[in-house]
């Protein structure tokens, strides 16, 4: 074929494995991440059509970093170095071994980067790989089953770990934001009081857009959870679909117990075509962009993504094209807020609500962590095949809203070429000046958002976000809070014991 840009950064083969599948063909009961990845790896290879003399070429492999190692360890183990085991066990050999880091954000944020390297020609030809086995590990411990996936290094590997930007903070976990869903869920309520709904009708419109995502579940092989929920039935009770909290529901939530495994392979446009793979197998980068924000309690509006107000915009514009240009898009969707934020943030574009996802989101296809923009690259990248008349997207994000990597893609090269301006330079936003980081004080205030735990047999204490008197931003504890109520606007008394901003109910 003939070449306008050979240099041009392209994905040329992609696959996915899940437990199921790989039971089914190799009688794999407990499947390692190895495992789950290096399946992956060997479909993408077959998938480029040129399985052989593309993996004798793949000279870098990225491996997604794993739960096991991002906070979350459990006692069965993982490899020294994982980018080694799944190259081994895929029979790669590259020069290059890299462990991605911490964050939903962090498989296009490292595809970002890979494609001015591979534009550069410091790799010819890179696999990013991920896997999650968090299903396989809750299934061993269910059962008593011993399992010991330790294994030793043999060389060495580059950790792109950073230190920016934990999950949650000290201040935060003693306010009794402890776990995912009440982060999200203080920034649900925040974005339903910016838009002055009331908690039944934000529910609904919570359900009806995990409805459509659900019905995309239907249509992906390694779907962990697929089922075609109403949005009645995500509102009730019924398929331990219980309270988590106020306000979600057991199915609103991200499902970590998955047993996946993804990979992609990216390469020039002029190695893919002197590897013989067809034209129709090629999908361009044409743009990237990242942007972080500061953790939740250092910010001063927990309704909007300013990460993604950053990012979006500036992918579109470095890929000369508007939202509305856009035909398949796929965003991380943890939690109903993070689709929605990203809604508001693209300008809510004219289109169906199905359409922000190609797999069915983190409650129904399944939420493999730091890995789960990997599988939506792969929808991504089957969809421009199957129509190419329009650009895609994948948004991937991280924390708490806080971590935000676009990319764009088509199924058409970038016309007069690509360069590496293409992709921006990360933007990180400072914490705003009068921001404290650990806002302690006695005196008034007013719920600007909450989150209130709801066990299956019991409650918890609602935790705040607040505003003083003097218009600062503090994270609080409601210990008293009243059952079933709208919180938000409520004004409180609030008190300093045992780091805490313990509040009760004025009047």
């Amino acid at each position: 074929m003939a070449l306008a840009d050979p240099m041009a950064p392209v994905l040329v083969g992609v696959g996915e494995a899940s437990g199921q599948k790989l039971k089914q063909s190799q009688g794999l009961e407990w499947p390692s991440t190895v495992d789950l990845a290096s399946a992956a790896v060997q479909q993408a290879l077959t998938d480029s059509g040129a399985a052989e003399k593309l993996a004798a070429s793949i000279d870098c492999l990225l491996s997604i970093r794993l739960f096991h190692d991002s906070g979350l360890p459990h006692d069965f183990g993982s490899p020294e170095n994982h980018p080694e085991a799944v190259a081994t066990a895929s029979g790669l050999d590259p020069a290059t071994l890299l462990y991605g880091d911490v964050g939903g954000q962090s498989p296009q944020k490292h595809l970002n980067k890979l494609a001015c390297q591979v534009h550069a020609g410091e790799y010819k030809a890179v696999v990013l790989s991920s896997a999650e086995n968090m299903g396989t590990v809750k299934r061993a411990r269910r059962s008593g089953h011993k399992l010991d996936w330790n294994q030793p290094a043999t060389r060495e590997m580059t950790d792109l770990l950073t230190n920016e930007d934990k999950m949650l903070t000290a201040y935060e976990w003693r306010q009794g934001i402890i776990n995912m869903p009440m982060a999200y869920g203080i920034v649900e309520n925040a974005r339903r009081a910016r838009l002055g709904m009331d908690r039944e009708s934000y529910a609904k419109d919570m359900a009806n857009l995990w409805s459509a995502f659900a019905a995309v579940s239907m249509t992906r092989d390694h779907a962990q959870f697929a089922r075609n929920w109403t949005p009645e039935e995500l509102l009730g009770d019924d398929d331990g679909n219980y309270r988590l909290n106020d306000p979600y529901r057991r199915w609103m939530v991200a499902q970590d117990a998955v047993e996946l495994g993804a990979a992609v392979i990216l390469t020039t446009a002029g190695h893919a075509a002197a590897l013989g793979i067809d034209e129709d197998k090629i999908i361009y980068l044409h743009s990237g962009a990242d942007a972080s924000v500061p953790l939740m309690s250092h910010q001063d509006d927990l309704s909007i993504s300013p990460a993604m107000e950053l990012a979006f915009p500036k992918a579109l514009e470095l890929a000369e094209m508007e939202a509305d240009d856009l035909g398949p898009i796929d965003i991380y969707s943890c939690f109903p807020v993070a689709v929605s934020l990203a809604m508001d943030a693209l300008g809510s574009p004219d289109r169906t609500l199905s359409s922000y996802t190609l797999t069915g989101g983190l409650s129904f296809f399944g939420g493999p962590g730091n890995s789960y923009s990997a599988h939506g690259m792969v929808a991504l990248v089957q969809a421009l095949r199957r129509d190419g008349s329009k650009p895609g997207m994948i948004s991937a994000n991280g924390g708490v809203i806080n971590k935000e990597s676009v990319g764009i893609y088509a199924a058409q090269p970038v016309a007069g070429g690509w360069s590496p301006d293409r992709i921006a330079a990360p933007v990180r936003l400072s914490k705003p000046d009068h921001v404290k980081e650990e806002h302690y004080f006695s005196g008034k205030a007013v719920i600007k958002s909450y989150a209130m735990p709801y066990g299956k047999a019991s409650r918890g204490a609602a935790s705040l976000w607040l505003e003083d008197e003097q218009g600062l931003p503090a994270v609080g504890v409601l210990p008293d809070a009243p059952e079933d109520t709208d919180l938000i606007g409520l004004a409180v008394d609030v008190a300093t014991a045992d780091d805490r901003n313990i509040a009760k109910l004025s009047g």
